[in-house]
């Protein structure tokens, strides 16, 4: 049973991927399968040569100083911190809020089978994610130093199957406490979001500081070498991996396999009290109210609004746009005085609204709140077709959602910008249009690959969200587009003025937008009433 419960994962894994999670009975063609995978390839290598390059400068001066194990072991920890941030809320929802846990536990299948095949599934994620960091790691490592063939079998051991198990039992926990701690409070999706933002901003912020960070360090490693070396599971798994030593790698993969198995004693034991908990935060009195009738759009509208709000995995996946935005015009304001003296620089000051601009229309390729909000309807979009309403005013106001959480964050940021700028009239006129038109057009674009890529069958709304190409080609997509006035400028500048770009952009946009507009209306009417 377990073997079958794994293939069948593993299997929607695939479709999800190929199919985008559609309930076509056809198998993709050989070019969407090779898209997919040149899409991954590109993700991959995009990603891993941020780390290649970091990690190259440290393999060198490190082994000069007889520090290969702080290599290792600063390579073992960002690739620990990325595996966690990525999947321990995929893990709770994967494991406690899949919508097919309860057909399972109805059928003659042991839950802890039920949970070992979606935690194996959690491993190959895991996995994926590891090896963003491990294999730009070992050939930065390889590159510059070489691996002995036993030095290189301890290193993939480690970093290809014990630190992705390791990680999967921590997120595993780790999404049991969360949920745990979420069935018993009222806004379960606001402190999911709150925690997820911590622990995303947390990793972005080391990202970020990785540069500084490295130059440091091949400098002068002994400072990390005293902080790590007092971490005792860090010292020996660097002192392991660089000494290629099979007796104490014997040694922590029975740590890890004993880890593994506690955890897995524990949540099977829980498994079913903890994925039937329904409770929710203080209990509310009823109290009987006049419901005031609303319009067809505007209950369309409250229908689209708190199914966002309820959904963590849906604000996290598409929402970040506008929350990174908010955060931007903030930060704009805080930071007025450091970015004032920018001003007075010559041949940069001219360039600051367009860096703005620009800015703007690449976090509104991060918003795509339409290119999920077809798949979410799921198995339940029968209830929204059979609706005695136009089925126009049901993707308007999928439409609407998208721009009310989207506008106000980028006027806020344009209004921040011009406090500080104070740029003239026609570039204040074109760092309005462009980002709130790019915003139209974005939500306009992950509509319609929304309709033509629907993941309907998924089991826990992440996939939905994460999964199949419309959340992919809308992005992809999106920051194709913002590059046509950069090749514009770079090719033209010279001969035209940059208002005049920004201006032309901004009625590329508007027609775009036009475009796209007529098509959902009616090949994407079509397409929405035969799904």
């Amino acid at each position: 049973m377990l073997k079958t419960l794994l293939s069948i994962q593993l299997r929607a894994l695939g479709i999800q991927l190929t199919r985008g999670g559609s309930r076509a009975k056809r198998k993709p063609g050989k070019a969407r399968t090779l898209g997919v995978i040149a899409l991954l390839i590109y993700a991959f290598g995009t990603f891993g040569s941020l780390f290649y390059m970091n990690f190259g400068q440290l393999a060198g001066p490190f082994h000069e100083a007889g520090l290969d194990w702080l290599y290792f072991a600063m390579a073992a920890l960002m690739c620990f911190g990325l595996m966690f941030v990525g999947s321990v809320f995929t893990a709770k929802a994967q494991l406690y809020e899949a919508k097919d846990n309860d057909l399972l536990l109805s059928l003659p299948i042991r839950p802890r089978d039920i949970l070992l095949s979606r935690l194996l599934l959690l491993w190959v994620i895991t996995m994926f994610f590891g090896l963003l960091v491990s294999v730009p790691v070992l050939l930065a490592r390889q590159t510059a130093l070489g691996f002995s063939g036993a030095g290189l079998a301890v290193c993939l051991v480690l970093f290809v199957l014990l630190l992705p198990l390791l990680s999967l039992t921590v997120s595993a926990l780790f999404g049991y406490l969360m949920h745990r701690i979420t069935a018993r409070v009222g806004q379960k999706s606001l402190v999911t979001v709150a925690l997820s933002l911590v622990f995303l901003v947390a990793y972005m912020y080391l990202v970020m500081q990785m540069n500084p960070l490295i130059e440091r360090l091949a400098q002068d490693p002994s400072g990390a070498a005293r902080s790590l070396g007092a971490v005792a599971p860090l010292y020996m798994l660097g002192v392991c991996a660089a000494g290629a030593r099979f007796d104490q790698l014997l040694l922590i993969a029975a740590v890890v396999l004993l880890l593994f198995g506690a955890m897995l004693a524990l949540l099977s034991r829980s498994f079913i009290k903890t994925t039937t908990d329904r409770r929710g935060g203080a209990k509310k009195k009823y109290v009987e109210r006049r419901t005031a009738a609303l319009s067809p759009e505007r209950a369309l509208l409250q229908r689209e609004w708190r199914r966002f709000l309820a959904s963590p995995a849906y604000i996290l996946n598409c929402g970040l746009g506008p929350i990174f935005l908010l955060i931007g015009a903030v930060v704009l304001l805080i930071e007025r005085g450091r970015i004032a003296p920018l001003l007075q620089a010559e041949g940069l000051a001219e360039f600051l609204p367009w860096i703005l601009m620009l800015g703007l229309c690449f976090t509104g390729g991060l918003s795509m709140m339409t290119a999920a909000s077809v798949s979410l309807e799921g198995k339940s979009l029968w209830i929204v077709r059979s609706l005695p309403v136009d089925t126009r005013a049901v993707l308007r106001s999928k439409l609407r959602l998208h721009l009310l959480i989207t506008v106000p964050p980028v006027l806020l940021c344009v209004l921040s910008g011009a406090l500080i700028l104070r740029p003239a009239l026609p570039l204040l006129l074109c760092l309005v249009l462009v980002p709130l038109l790019f915003s139209l057009f974005g939500a306009l674009l992950g509509l319609a690959e929304n309709l033509r890529h629907p993941n309907l069958d998924w089991i826990n709304e992440t996939q939905a969200v994460k999964s199949g190409a419309s959340i992919l080609l809308t992005m992809l997509i999106c920051w194709g587009v913002m590059l046509l006035p950069v090749l514009t400028a770079a090719f033209l500048g010279e001969l035209v003025p940059m208002t005049w770009i920004g201006l032309g952009f901004a009625l590329l946009l508007a027609v775009l937008c036009a475009l796209l507009y007529r098509s959902v209306m009616t090949r994407g009417v079509q397409r929405f009433e035969s799904l």
